[in-house]
């Protein structure tokens, strides 16, 4: 069973938090929404958060926009 996020997931977590908004309209609408509902599962559950291999994956995608 899954633990929620590590420590360095969830330092990653919030630098995608903190740099999303400067590169925001250059993502897709379905990137925005995406990225949109991580963060605020994240922001509810913090490290309790639960991330599914499939949503790391996408979430790694549309990061490389982000950071």
């Amino acid at each position: 069973m899954s633990h929620g996020l590590s420590d360095k997931e969830c330092a990653w977590m919030e630098r995608i938090e903190k740099e999303v908004d400067k590169v925001w309209d250059d993502l897709t609408p379905w990137e925005q929404k995406f990225t949109e509902d991580l963060l605020e599962k994240f922001k509810r559950y913090g490290n309790r958060t639960m991330i599914s291999p499939k949503q790391w994956e996408i979430l790694t995608r549309i990061s490389e926009k982000i950071i």
